[in-house]
């Protein structure tokens, strides 16, 4: 993907033209008005870039130019995003400004922090909801039906709350702890053997957004910190990495962690403390392994699919921070809240391109 200055082609006035058209997207006035604004906001971008090319053209000074040179590739790549399907931004400035900062401080200066389920795995599969790292026990061979009625139980309770638009993250968060100590007392009365843990994930493999895994190539390659912050359990998250091959040495994950007798094999605790979707910035990083990794990096990018996945840099310093949320459902009542929260926002379970493609601009 070249990020060269790219004018408003009749391809993307098609593209538009079909949100325009489709009765699931926005009502057509305000699609007709977010065209103008990006239309106009584009117009800024290549006046912008037509000061620049005369300024570099102008000037001797070398940190004026290399100032200069930093500059471009931020227009470049804003101006090439807009007119995705998928990707909605509602403060065009505040995000040049973060990407700019991002960009002209280099790989050696940012660090990513993600959730997982839903967020680096897709939401949905073939019309049904994509396995999340605690379905990979209630799918598998290997464990009794009572565990199963009792887990999808619990999740017909309590995932409607979760979900709730109606309900703020204060309502919610008790039913969380509630659900989420339910679930790990579950999953030890169920005896599990840390053996059987790889036919486990085996038996129902996790379904990776696109281009995600071009993302973690891109991030060991860089040598840009990954940590996989998420309410799911760890070793189910960490085995499927291992066997997709796609856990690196720049990368750590935060989350739920099974503890297993060292005479039996056998899960008989967790490792505190509990993480659950509302809490993940109850957490100071700075102390781990993780923080120690990032401590002098400056920037930092989080992607999530939850409102509460902001709280995920809370843990750690830094001095910008670019969100990236993924909606995944509720568009209708949810689109406004993220975009007034997250600085990008993609819909409709789309993929990891245009972090990658950020990510393959630094230097």
């Amino acid at each position: 993907m070249s990020y060269f200055y790219k004018s408003w082609t009749s391809e993307y006035q098609s593209q538009y033209t079909w949100k325009l058209e489709n009765k699931y997207r926005k009502p057509q006035d305000i699609l007709e008005k977010q065209l103008d604004e990006l239309k106009q906001y584009q117009n800024e971008s290549k006046n912008k870039l037509s000061l620049l090319e005369k300024q570099l053209r102008g000037t001797t000074n070398k940190n004026d130019k290399a100032n200069i040179i930093k500059t471009k590739p931020v227009l470049n790549f804003l101006s090439h995003i807009l007119p995705f399907n998928h990707i909605e931004i509602k403060n065009y400035d505040v995000v040049e400004k973060k990407l700019n900062k991002i960009i002209g401080e280099g790989k050696e200066n940012v660090h990513i922090i993600s959730d997982f389920d839903m967020t680096i795995t897709k939401y949905w599969h073939n019309g049904e909801r994509s396995p999340n790292s605690h379905d990979i026990f209630t799918k598998s061979s290997m464990v009794n039906d009572e565990f199963r009625k009792r887990y999808e139980g619990s999740k017909a309770k309590y995932y409607p709350i979760e979900i709730s638009p109606d309900l703020t993250n204060e309502e919610k968060y008790p039913y969380m702890v509630e659900w989420w100590e339910n679930t790990n007392e579950t999953i030890i009365e169920q005896q599990i053997h840390k053996d059987d843990l790889p036919k486990m994930v085996q038996e129902t493999p996790f379904v990776y957004r696109p281009v995600i895994k071009d993302v973690f190539y891109t991030c060991r390659e860089k040598k840009i910190p990954f940590l996989v912050f998420s309410a799911g359990i760890h070793n189910i998250i960490h085995e499927a990495l291992k066997q997709a091959n796609l856990y690196f040495e720049n990368m750590n994950i935060v989350s739920n962690k099974m503890l297993f007798n060292d005479q039996t094999g056998i899960c008989d605790r967790f490792e505190g403390p509990l993480f659950h979707v509302f809490n993940k910035g109850s957490f100071d990083l700075k102390g781990t392994e993780y923080g120690k990794l990032v401590k002098d990096r400056r920037n930092v990018i989080i992607c999530g699919d939850s409102l509460s996945d902001l709280q995920m840099a809370d843990g750690v310093k830094y001095e910008t921070c670019l969100s990236v949320g993924f909606l995944n459902l509720n568009k209708d009542k949810m689109l406004e809240r993220y975009k007034e929260n997250f600085d990008i926002v993609i819909t409709d379970d789309d993929s990891w391109d245009l972090v990658n493609e950020l990510l393959k601009i630094l230097i």
